[in-house]
This record gives C-alpha cells, structure tokens and sequence, in this order.
C-alpha cells in the first residue's frame, strides 16, 4: 500500500534543483500545459457529445485530433466544418493539404472565411513536418499568439516520405522497409508537446484499411502511416458511412440524384483521453441543405435514459411524445426541453471514475 505524502516536507525546497532544470515543472494542481481550457464545435451535437461528454464543447484546444474511414465518410467535411467554427472563435486555420483537395467552394459552402485561412500544399512527411515545427515554435514564442490558430492536415496517409520521391525519380522500385511509419510517428512525436505549448489544436484526416490477414476482424481499422496516429494522437475519430433513399417528394432530394438525398455518417471513437472511448453516433449530411446539427441526439437520449421508448412510441419525463417522426427534427423540442436535462446526464455520466465510486460487491 502506498504511504501517505508527509504534509512536514518542504516540496519547494525539495524540488529546487529540478525546478531550475525545468522552468516550467510545478505541481499537478497549478499545471495548465495538460489542462484543456477550451474546445471547438465539430458541428453535431452528438459528435460533440461522444468526444468531450457534453453536447457544446467538440475537440480539444492544444491536442491532436485525428479523423480517419474511407473515401467520401465526410472526414474533409468535418474538418472543414470545425475550421469554421474555430474561426467563428476568432481563431486563424492553417491547412497543409497533400491531396490537393481543400474546395474554395466547399469551404465557403461549409461556413468558412476563405479569405482568412492560410492554405500550404504539401508533398512529404519531412516537408510537413518541418513546415509545422517551424510555425509552432514562432508561436510558442510569443505568448500573445497562443490559441490564436488552428492547424489541419488533409490528408496524413497521402504524404509520401523523402525517400519514395527520390526513389520514384530514379526509376527504383526498392521497398519502403517502414520509413515511411517511422517518418510520420516523428512528426507526430515532435507536433504533440508543441501543440500543447502552443495552444494550438491540430485535426488531421487518415484513410483505413481492412487487414486481409486477419481471422478475427478488429472494431479498430489499420490507418495508413502505421501506429503514430494511434499511439500520439488525444482524440481519434474512426468513420463510416451509408447512402440513404429519399422518395420523390422528400425535400432534401435533388433534381436526377438516383434518389439518394444523403449520406448518414457513422462515428465511434477509438481513442479518447478526455471521457471513455468506443462511443458511437450518427451525423446526417444532406445533400441539399448540409449536416445535420440534430441527428444522432435521439439515440443518446434513449440510450441515457432521458427520452424513454416503449415499442415505436416514446416518452419524455412521464409524458408521451409518439413517434419519433414527429420530434426527432423538431428544433423547439430539443433547444427548450429536451437538451438541457441530455447535457446534464451526459456531463455526469461522460467521464472517467476513481475506485471510490465502484461499488464492492454483495457479502452473500
């Protein structure tokens, strides 16, 4: 059993010698370099909800955020949506983008000033690397910039290393030996502290992939670039997604669209630092009118007990509320009713215990 700390020690004077190694060491209660002091709307509630534990906060200010799925899952999209809401926040974005893909259009569409975010193409991990650390450390250099910028990366599994350039210009065709997953867990070694002296969050996007050799399937999917993104990364974000059929009257269907009227994204987190991982929800992107604020809500509130279903039909704090047709989109049920007490289970039950709270188990 672990003695008690001795309250007679002199702990300033104890640590002196470190203290002048490490400016910046101090006690865990007077720490603010490990402390996230703000965070930025994702644009879903839910999203919101399964990554900080409340419905308003998002992803973290000064930690690395990482959305990873396959092709079309709305991984750009929600990067670009949360560049807007920093933005909103009066926050800078910077977006090193190696796929050659961020849209003016699409950014506008999605709310953001294109006119006040820094655009930097990039081809390979050392360049984006070094273009990152540059930027960090002319940041944490001046305090008055802390917190003031938002770094994206689109995308991390379509940076190539030094090595494959040079080899593909001279014609060899050599193995990469995993240089290229040793290049990439530096650069997210050297980016994790420097985002949080910096106060700068960083979200990058990963395509996954299935493992062919695997018998048992994981929950988890391989991303490209190797286990530094796991491994480094505060918040990871997996996606997944599904088309969904309209009918000839629904309003979100466009003109000839094969009758799809959307994309329901699905979203579970793999890893979290901030409230317990594997929690998963629901956006849906129209195609005509965008994504969703709401969606994904009707499945916390079941799932936390605040809205109560009985068959097809549904309750809320003792008094029916019918078919979830009638109330799922509805923007007055939720702003005045039903959010509120949602906010307050999820802020209780959304977050890591000590032992004290478990319960010892039944002498008989």
């Amino acid at each position: 059993m672990a003695k008690k700390s001795n309250p007679d020690i002199d702990f300033s004077s104890f640590f002196k010698d470190l203290d002048k190694m490490n400016p910046e060491a101090t006690m865990l209660s007077e720490n603010a370099l490990s402390v996230v002091n703000d965070w930025i709307d994702t644009g879903s509630l839910a999203l919101n909800a399964i990554c900080s534990g409340s419905l308003f906060n998002g992803i973290p200010m000064g930690r690395i955020t990482g959305f990873s799925g396959p092709s079309g899952c709305g991984k750009t999209l929600i990067m670009m949506k949360i560049m807007a809401n920093a933005q909103k926040k009066g926050m800078i974005p910077v977006i090193w983008d190696s796929e050659a893909a961020a849209d003016r259009v699409v950014a506008e569409n999605l709310g953001c000033d294109v006119n006040s975010i820094k655009y930097c193409p990039v081809e390979t991990v050392e360049d984006c690397r070094n273009q990152m650390v540059t930027f960090l450390d002319k940041v944490i250099a001046d305090p008055t910039l802390h917190g003031k910028f938002i770094i994206g990366l689109d995308s991390l599994g379509n940076l190539a290393s030094s090595k494959e350039i040079e080899d593909a210009r001279a014609g060899k065709t050599a193995s990469d030996m995993g240089l290229r997953a040793k290049v990439i867990k530096s650069m997210m070694r050297t980016l994790t502290y420097k985002c949080a002296r910096a106060n700068v969050p960083m979200v990058f996007s990963n395509h996954t992939y299935a493992d062919p050799s695997s018998m048992f399937p994981s929950l988890v999917k391989n991303q490209s670039g190797g286990s530094g993104p796991l491994y480094l990364a505060s918040l990871l974000v997996q996606m997944s997604v599904r088309q969904e059929k309209g009918e000839k009257d629904d309003e979100d269907l466009l003109p000839n669209a094969n009758k799809v009227s959307g994309v329901t994204l699905s979203a579970m987190t793999v890893k979290n630092r901030f409230i317990p991982p594997f929690l998963k929800t629901e956006l849906y992107l129209s195609f005509l009118k965008g994504l969703s604020k709401y969606t994904g809500l009707k499945d916390l509130a079941v799932g936390f007990g605040v809205i109560e279903q009985s068959g097809s039909t549904y309750s809320f704090k003792g008094e029916k509320i019918g078919y979830a047709s009638k109330w799922e989109n509805d923007v007055d049920f939720w702003e005045q009713k039903c959010i509120p007490e949602l906010e307050k289970t999820i802020k209780s039950k959304l977050k890591y215990s000590d032992e004290k709270t478990i319960q010892p188990p039944d002498d008989e």
